[in-house]
């Protein structure tokens, strides 16, 4: 039996439109996590500049403190805030005294209110090739 159908059936309409939706929803939920991942990119680079810094000022030292820079003893436990974002350092001595041990994490809080951070770990000598 041949029809003479023109045009589309409610039937083939409607999963047309169940598949474009679907679609369309698969797009929105990608481009919220693309958002996501950009936000915590960049917060996690201005963290780590942060860190870096704390780290920098930390090795800038030298036996007197002569020039604005800070003495090797003086390294000690500590935090500093710079706008959204929380640095804080922990110090632990080791090997008499002449090694120490240095923990530093920055902290931020995302759209959600979820707590982030980067951490960095290295380790300072007492001595410094630049001290006489």
């Amino acid at each position: 039996m041949i029809s003479k159908q023109q045009g589309f059936s409610l039937i083939e309409v409607l999963i047309t439109f169940v598949i474009l939706i679907v679609g369309i929803m698969g797009l929105v939920k990608l481009q919220t996590y693309m958002e996501r991942q950009a936000d915590y990119a960049e917060n996690s680079i201005k963290a780590l500049h942060l860190a870096e810094a704390q780290l920098e000022l930390f090795r800038t030292r030298s036996v007197s403190g002569a020039d604005g820079t800070i003495t090797f003893a003086s390294i000690s436990d500590g935090s500093a805030v710079s706008g959204a974002y929380l640095t804080k350092w922990m110090v632990s001595d080791s090997l008499s005294g002449a090694l120490k041990t240095i923990e530093i994490e920055t902290g931020w809080s995302n759209r959600w209110n979820e707590r982030q951070s980067v951490a960095l770990k290295t380790m300072i000598s007492q001595y410094n090739e630049f001290d006489n």
